[in-house]
């Protein structure tokens, strides 16, 4: 793309670019804001807060000096903003200072022990939230992925505080798969396993992948469009989980084989971050080895509040630069003269009337459009999955595709009536022998903290008595000579499995790749659990579930197969295992079953006494 055709793609970002309507309370102008009811929670005192009873336009403004910090003692009146050229009156002004640390009287719990306690910290303006995107389909596997990869293991080990919240990513990441973390050791493992994809297209990643080289098409096109969808869905998921700023840092050699639609596609994905809140700051990991750094990189990076990190063999400074420009931000709220809910582009121009500052914001936004907004609402309710059979499908991506293992923890009850919790291991595929997995530890925890279980565990599976409730499971993966090579800590729920009612233990999945594992799943008493929810068409799964309850002997048992909508797409044969009471199977072969993701849901009913579980499965192949 020539120069000329740059700077159009630059007008439609630009153009394409929003900021966020928010509803709230007023801190007006040059006002202290009222007091607050000492009995409000702390949370909600650092929240800023906006005038109600008007669409009030928030712009997030980051000011920078000429050494790249944070300028703290500005005034509402220091500022100028602009809608479509008119003089706009600020109404609402807050500085926010996000350091990393905790506030000296927080009680604050560091560690993440769910992807809803995630979301929650990251609803605080007090912390700062990160996503750093591997574009793994567009850099080289050699030395820009090694650069990359050790660039973004310092970031991670040295850049953050305690309370910031940082996840990785690429570009077959679902949104439902990103966990934020504050554990960066964790997180630097993780980062030590990144790989560069470019022009690699053997082993492919994907079923699309292997349908496009089946039919010849064009692969690097497919490549760029993914890895854009899915930036633009990482700016989707960020703007739901809190409206203050966020940062996206796109690690990428750039999307170069769009072709004409280019500048649509790049348009709509800026439109995205800016309507999300989210500033992406994109860095080309070859430095000064590259010839030219794509104008992709530009385009998103000048168009969302962020800065292309190109050209640059020093990638360690900016990088933290990205971390400062988060730590101290205006928040300005205006109320828009016109008001306008036309369904069009607004421009935004923010100045500083100080000079020799740098001013960072967003370049406009889209007024709503009642009758968009209302098709919207209903499309989205429509396409929303029942909650369980979407807690279903979250729980497949509980583990990433950069772990080494798959992990299996299973719910059920001892002889003697005791909860107990199973954990088992599958090694997945390595790349390298230097990361084959030998060993296996967990450590677990109750909700207070309280240790539950340390130690080894087999392949087989390891048992332990547990409370019904959340349980924090620490896994810890060793090679043959005792050094950590993957890490993860995850929350399970424990089902209560003691008393009357009828209760499922969790699913037990069992797979076969021939007719021979087969016959040995089917005749040993005990066999191996599968951990993995990823199987192919070709496998043949039994399906194990423990009912308990005081009419089990009288419950009617049924399964079937339900898709992403929760439409149920075929009832499955489930029969009860002899000489095992309460023990259910289903032998389900996979060769008739498309490719996708699906629900094995399992259910029990006596009377009103009624009890359901559901194992969510991805058919690949």
């Amino acid at each position: 793309m020539g120069s000329a055709s740059r700077v159009t793609c630059l007008v439609l970002a630009a153009v394409t670019a929003s900021a966020v309507l928010v509803r709230s309370t007023a801190i007006r102008a040059g006002q202290n804001p009222p007091p607050q009811d000492p009995q409000q929670p702390q949370q909600q005192q650092r929240q800023p807060t906006f005038r109600t009873g008007a669409n009030v336009v928030r712009v997030d403004v980051t000011v920078l000096d000429r050494r790249g910090n944070p300028v703290p003692a500005l005034t509402a009146d220091d500022f100028e903003v602009e809608e479509d050229g008119v003089l706009q009156s600020i109404q609402s002004f807050k500085y926010v200072e996000a350091t990393g640390k905790p506030a000296a009287d927080d009680d604050l719990s560091l560690a993440i022990r769910s992807p809803e306690h995630a979301a929650a910290e990251a609803a605080r303006d007090d912390v700062r939230v990160f996503l750093i995107f591997w574009d793994e389909y567009h850099i080289d596997q050699f030395e820009s992925a090694l650069r990359g990869r050790e660039a973004v293991i310092h970031f991670v080990s040295t850049a953050f505080g305690p309370t910031d919240l940082v996840a990785l990513m690429d570009p077959l990441t679902p949104t439902d798969a990103i966990r934020f973390t504050r554990d960066f050791s964790s997180l630097a493992l993780d980062a030590k396993k990144l790989q560069g994809r470019q022009n690699v297209f053997i082993p492919t990643r994907s079923a699309v992948e292997d349908a496009q080289l089946a039919r010849g098409g064009d692969i690097r096109r497919l490549r760029a469009e993914v890895s854009l969808s899915a930036l633009k869905a990482a700016a989707v998921y960020l703007g739901s989980l809190r409206e203050g700023r966020k940062a996206i840092i796109y690690i990428s050699q750039g999307l170069r084989a769009l072709g004409r639609d280019e500048e649509p596609l790049l348009s709509d994905a800026v439109r995205a971050a800016n309507e999300s809140n989210t500033a992406i700051y994109t860095v080309d990991p070859r430095g000064l080895s590259a010839r030219a750094a794509a104008d992709s990189l530009y385009v998103l990076a000048e168009n969302t509040g962020g800065k292309a990190i190109v050209n640059s063999n020093a990638i360690d400074g900016p990088l933290k630069q990205v971390v400062k420009d988060a730590s101290a931000f205006y928040l300005v709220g205006y109320s828009s003269a016109k008001n306008p809910a036309d369904g069009r582009f607004h421009q935004i121009k923010v100045r500083v009337k100080r000079g020799a500052l740098e001013v960072r914001a967003r370049k406009g936004y889209w007024a709503p459009s009642l009758t968009a907004v209302s098709e919207a609402k209903a499309k989205a309710a429509a396409a929303e999955p029942p909650s369980n059979v979407a807690k279903a499908l979250n729980l497949l991506a509980v583990t990433s595709t950069r772990h080494l293992v798959d992990v299996w923890t299973g719910a059920s009850r001892t002889s003697d009536g005791r909860t107990q919790l199973t954990v088992a291991w599958t090694p997945r595929v390595q790349r390298t022998s230097h990361d084959e997995p030998a060993t296996l530890s967990v450590k677990a925890l109750d909700a207070d903290g309280q240790n539950l279980f340390e130690g080894l565990v087999t392949q087989r599976g390891t048992s332990f008595p547990v409370p019904a409730g959340t349980v924090q499971v620490q896994i810890s993966v060793k090679d043959a000579a005792d050094q950590i090579v993957d890490s993860e800590t995850r929350a399970v729920t424990v089902p209560n499995l003691i008393g009357d009612r009828l209760a499922w233990a969790t699913p037990m999945i069992l797979r076969a790749r021939g007719p021979l594992e087969f016959r040995t799943l089917t005749t040993e008493p005990d066999p191996q659990p599968f951990a993995s929810r990823v199987v192919s068409r070709s496998d043949r799964l039994l399906v194990r579930g423990w009912l308990y309850g005081e009419h089990r002997a009288d419950a009617t048992v049924s399964a079937r197969l339900v898709n992403k909508s929760g439409t149920t797409l075929v009832a499955l044969p489930v029969v009860a295992v002899p000489d095992r009471p309460g023990l259910f199977q289903i032998d389900f072969p996979l060769t008739s079953i498309a490719s996708g993701d699906f629900v094995i849901a399992l259910e029990a009913s006596a009377g009103d006494d009624k009890a359901e579980a559901m194992v969510g499965i991805r058919i690949v192949g």
